[in-house]
C-alpha cells in the first residue's frame, strides 16, 4: 500500500460514514488533506459498486473517476485489498455481538445504497462505545475498559475488578456465591470456617475459606493463580485440585491443567497499574495491553507476532507502552483513530 496514502485510505475506512456522527467529543470540522478527499471518494464508490443493482450511469462515473488521476485507481484498489484483508475481517467478526445495533447506525448513513463496508466500521465502532455497556446490564459490579476498581462485600470480602470486568455477588441464607461473567479479579476473602467462598467461572469453580487469589475469564478457559492459602479449584465433573501460594492452573471444557508455579507479584502486577513480560510473543504482549485500551490493536505482519518482549508496561497509559514497543522492536505503530491501530 501507498505509504502517502495509507493513513487517509484507513482514516476512511473506519471513520467514513459514521465517525463524526457518532464520536461527538471529536471535532468534524478538522481540516481534510487532499489523500483523504480522494479516500473519501474511493471509499464511496467502493460501497456503491457492491450494492446489489448499480445503473450503468453510475458506472460510467466511476469510470470516468478512476480516468481523471491514477491515484484514484489506486485507492480504490488498495481499499478492496483492505476490505479483504483477514486481520481486518476478523476484527469485525470480534464484534458481531452488536449486530442488533444495526438499527442505531442505519439513520446516519449518507447514501440509500446499503453499504456493507459503512455497516460494518458502524457496528465496530458502536461495540466500542456500548460493549461496556452490555456487560454490565446483569452484573451486579463491572468496571469499564481500563478502570480498575476495589468493593469491600457485606461479608468483609475484598474484590478488585481488573479492566472489563463484570461479577455477580450472592451473599443469601449462610452462603458466599460469586460468579464471575467475565475479566478477571482478585479476590482478598474474609476468613468464615463455617461459609466457604466460592466462585463461578466459564469453567470453573474456586472454593475457599480465606485466602487472596486472582480468577481470569479467557474465551477458552479459566485460569486461577493463588496468592496466599489454600485454594480448591475443580472443573465439570472433575475431581478438585487443592492449590496454594504461587500455583496456578488453567481449565477449560475438556480439562485442567497441570498446576503451574508463578510469580505472584507478576500475577497482580496490574493492582499496581503495569503488566510485565519475560520472553513473551509480541502477539501476546499486544493482546494484554489491548484489555485496557477502546477498540483494536492489529498486528499486520504474522512475523511481528512472535517477536520477544521483556519489560514492565504502564497499563494506565496504553499509548505510552505502545511507543515503548516501537522504540525498542522494528516495528511501527499507525493510529488509525483513537479505537483502531495498527502494527506494521
Amino acid at each position: 500500500m501507498n505509504d502517502r496514502l495509507k493513513p487517509a485510505i484507513f482514516t476512511a475506512l473506519t471513520e467514513y460514514p459514521t465517525y463524526n456522527a457518532v464520536m461527538t467529543d471529536l471535532s468534524p470540522d478538522s481540516p481534510i488533506t487532499p489523500d483523504e478527499v480522494v479516500a473519501e471518494q474511493a471509499i464511496t464508490w467502493f460501497a456503491r459498486l457492491r450494492a446489489e443493482h448499480v445503473p450503468e450511469e453510475a458506472r460510467r462515473q466511476f469510470a470516468d473517476w478512476c480516468q481523471a488521476s491514477p491515484a484514484h485507481r489506486q485507492a480504490f484498489d488498495e481499499i478492496g485489498a483492505f476490505w479483504e484483508d483477514a486481520d481486518f475481517t476478523q476484527l469485525l467478526t470480534s464484534y458481531e455481538q452488536t449486530a442488533s445495533a444495526y438499527q442505531r447506525c442505519r439513520p446516519h448513513f449518507k447514501y440509500v445504497q446499503v453499504s456493507a463496508l459503512a455497516l460494518a466500521a458502524c457496528l465496530a465502532l458502536l461495540a466500542v462505545i456500548y460493549r461496556p455497556y452490555l456487560n454490565c446490564r446483569q452484573a451486579d459490579y463491572c468496571t469499564g475498559i481500563g478502570e480498575i476498581q476495589t468493593v469491600a462485600l457485606a461479608d468483609g470480602s475484598r474484590v478488585t475488578l481488573n479492566s472489563d470486568t463484570a461479577m455477580r455477588v450472592s451473599l443469601l441464607n449462610g452462603r458466599r456465591d460469586v460468579r464471575l461473567e467475565r475479566g478477571e479479579a482478585f479476590f482478598d476473602v474474609h476468613r468464615d470456617p463455617q461459609h466457604p467462598f466460592v466462585v463461578e467461572g466459564r469453567y470453573s469453580s474456586t472454593r475457599v475459606l480465606g485466602t487472596r487469589f486472582v480468577v481470569r475469564e479467557n474465551t477458552e478457559n479459566d485460569n486461577v493463580t493463588v496468592i496466599s492459602g489454600l485454594v480448591e479449584v475443580s472443573g465439570d465433573r472433575r475431581t478438585p485440585v487443592l492449590l496454594t501460594a504461587n500455583d496456578s492452573i488453567t481449565v477449560d471444557a475438556e480439562r485442567s491443567s497441570e498446576i503451574q508455579q508463578v510469580t505472584a507479584i507478576n500475577a497482580t502486577s496490574w493492582l499496581k497499574g503495569s503488566v510485565s513480560f519475560d520472553n513473551a510473543p509480541l502477539g501476546e504482549v499486544i493482546a494484554e495491553i489491548g484489555r485496557y485500551r477502546r477498540g483494536s490493536v492489529i498486528i499486520k505482519n504474522a512475523a511481528l507476532k512472535n517477536l520477544k518482549v521483556s519489560g514492565r508496561f504502564d497499563i494506565t497509559d496504553t499509548d505510552k507502552a505502545l511507543e515503548a514497543l516501537q522504540q525498542t522492536l522494528p516495528i511501527r505503530v499507525f493510529r488509525v483513530t483513537p479505537w483502531l491501530i495498527f502494527i506494521a
